[in-house]
């Protein structure tokens, strides 16, 4: 079995029952920590975002081999914020880093040097570590041709155009055609957005951004 056919072997999503209560959630041994608040955040809601269903055996087999991002930044929002690279939970939940503040790089998916497939960067709306709202909060204000510019390991730029912003109920979105290595590149942001359901801990809706390369 090849490692693309791996890859696509682990994209049956599934999407968060609930919202931890946890700042920190569980990790493997595989995951990147993020940095642990140094004071305690007053209660706030914890945002689930999409993950995937996925095999760990399988995901490590096609990993990427492609320089990771390490940053995010959209000039139109003057937002930027650090990536960490992610991988599953022993759940077989996508590790999503804590901080509102750091976006995680789904890295069992493409990378933007990767000549195919889809590179997803995630990052909650808000949380309880932060006390409040990130920077993925605004992404919903971007429009078709804003740019998003993402800083690899190897200190080169993958400059990307938004192409289109969605948001869609989470039972409604097509995430098989986002977490895939095939097809061709493109840069995927997702947040949580709509109506925050207070009972189960969760917004109704995610915002998904799909952006292109820009051709230099």
């Amino acid at each position: 079995m090849t490692a693309r056919t791996l890859a696509a072997a682990a994209a049956l999503l599934v999407l968060l029952a609930g919202c931890g209560a946890d700042p920190q959630p569980t990790r493997t041994t595989e995951a990147v920590a993020s940095p642990t608040p140094t004071t305690t955040a007053a209660p706030g809601p914890v945002v689930d975002v999409p993950v995937r269903s996925t095999d760990l055996a399988s995901a490590t087999a096609a990993q990427t081999t492609g320089p990771a991002p390490t940053a995010v930044s959209i000039p139109a929002l003057e937002v930027q914020l650090p990536v960490d690279p992610v991988g599953v939970q022993a759940d077989g939940q996508m590790e999503i880093p804590p901080l509102a503040e750091r976006a995680g790089w789904y890295r069992f998916g493409a990378a933007p040097s990767d000549p195919d497939g889809t590179t997803v960067v995630a990052a909650h709306v808000d949380s309880v570590a932060s006390a409040g709202l990130g920077p993925f909060a605004r992404l919903g204000e971007l429009a078709v041709g804003d740019v998003v510019e993402v800083t690899l390991a190897d200190g080169t730029v993958a400059a990307y155009a938004v192409s289109s912003v969605q948001q869609v109920a989470k039972t409604d979105a097509a995430w098989d055609a986002v977490f895939t290595r095939e097809g061709p590149r493109r840069l995927v942001l997702v947040t949580c957005g709509g109506t925050f359901q207070r009972e189960e801990r969760r917004y109704s809706d995610n915002i998904i951004v799909t952006a292109d390369p820009v051709l230099g």
